[in-house]
């Protein structure tokens, strides 16, 4: 008989709801990423290392920007880094990027800032190492290009 009485009693059910936050904050970054390594080749004199040569290959970041205010440059080595015993003497050296993506940029010389828009952009750099005496001497030579983003 309870058993008959409950079934009598009718039930009820409620919905309820509840609203779950979400919240982030994205922070102003500058962040670059290497793609490709430069490659240098020598001219038909033996007195020019450069990216530029027939046969170098540019070197290629990636920058991405989430911000606004940040501007990029590129500083050429003081020397190789790895070269035959005579590779150092004599030489100067110089970098040049373009941007493309969401800056765009052509041949400006390393030490330029230019100002980056927000986004991502692709930057291609070049290297070139000049002999002003004597000639560059077989072997294997390195060097390093920084870029900056500011």
């Amino acid at each position: 008989m309870i058993g008959a009485i409950l079934a009598l009693v009718p039930s009820f059910a409620y919905s309820a709801s509840g609203i779950v936050p979400f919240r982030g904050e994205v922070m102003s970054t500058c962040a670059i990423t290497v793609d490709r390594a430069g490659t240098l080749a020598i001219s038909p004199d033996y007195t020019i290392l450069s990216s530029t040569q027939s046969g170098g290959m540019a070197g290629q970041v990636s920058i991405l920007a989430s911000g606004v205010g940040y501007s990029v440059s590129t500083s050429a080595p003081a020397s190789f880094s790895s070269a035959p015993p005579t590779g150092n003497s004599h030489v100067t050296f110089a970098s040049i990027y373009s941007a493309s993506g969401a800056t765009t940029a052509l041949n400006v010389p390393g030490t330029t800032m230019t100002p980056l828009v927000s986004g991502l952009t692709d930057l291609s750099v070049d290297l070139t190492a000049t002999k002003s005496s004597g000639v560059f001497q077989s072997g294997t030579y390195a060097a390093d290009v920084i870029v900056t983003c500011e």
